[in-house]
C-alpha cells in the first residue's frame, strides 16, 4: 500500500523525501519478516528430520504446497484489506462532503 504523499502538500519538500525514505524502510522490514515467518512456518510444519541435507521429495512437496498456500492467503489478505480501505477512504470522502454541504447550506 503506498502512502498518499501529495495530501501532505504543505510539507517541505525534505520532509517529504524522508516521510517517502522512512515508508520505503518498513515496507522493507515488513516484507522481511513475512518472509521469515514463511520459512520459519513451512521449515517446521514440513521438515521431518535432519539427517539429510536434502529435502526428501514429501518434504518438496509440502514446502511447496505451504509457500503456495501462504502467498495465496497473503494475497487474499492484501485485496481485502484493500477493499476495506477504499471503503473507508470513500466513507470519509462522503462524511466530508456532507459537512460541507451542511456549511454552505447555513450560510
Amino acid at each position: 500500500m503506498n502512502f498518499p504523499l501529495d495530501s501532505a502538500a504543505d510539507m517541505p519538500e525534505e520532509h517529504k523525501m524522508a516521510l517517502g525514505a522512512m515508508l520505503e524502510q518498513m515496507q522493507i522490514r515488513d516484507s522481511l519478516k513475512m518472509y521469515s515467518n514463511l520459512v520459519e512456518r513451512c521449515f517446521r510444519e514440513c521438515t521431518e528430520d535432519m539427517r539429510s541435507k536434502s529435502l526428501s521429495s514429501n518434504e518438496e512437496k509440502c514446502v511447496t504446497r505451504c509457500c503456495e498456500k501462504f502467498m495465496h492467503v497473503t494475497g487474499r489478505v492484501g485485496m481485502r484489506f484493500n477493499e476495506f480501505y477504499t471503503e473507508m477512504e470513500k466513507a470519509a470522502a462522503d462524511h466530508l462532503q456532507q459537512q460541507q454541504q451542511a456549511m454552505s447550506g447555513q450560510k
